[in-house]
């Protein structure tokens, strides 16, 4: 629940900003007049998708613990390979959209 809190927050706040699927806060347009506001549209769809797999997979979770004494070890294992995969995405997806800095305007 604290992720889909905190996700829930910054997308609020993001939103609040001005930065939509469909268009880049002013302030950036200012500094960076030839930004593109498919960020915008790539940032919700990407982050929203991460959400909705680590949901997914909190709900599964919940599911084999719920039938620990019927479930197999298959159960778990896939569970866990889940979980795997989520984590090797976000992998990618923390440096692309949270670390990486940018400049659209080509300065220094």
């Amino acid at each position: 629940l604290a992720f889909l809190g905190l996700h829930i927050y910054e997308w609020l706040h993001l939103i609040d900003e001005g930065l939509t699927p469909f268009a880049l806060p002013a302030e950036w347009v200012q500094h960076w007049p030839n930004a593109s506001p498919l960020f915008g549209a790539s940032f919700f769809a990407i982050t929203g998708l991460h959400m909705f797999h680590v949901l997914t997979g909190v709900l599964y979770l919940g599911f084999v613990a719920l039938r620990i004494k019927r479930a197999t070890h298959e159960d778990v294992e896939i569970s866990g390979l889940y979980w795997h995969f989520v984590d090797l995405v976000w992998m990618f997806v923390f440096p692309l959209i949270y670390l990486m800095s940018v400049d659209f305007g080509g300065g220094h």
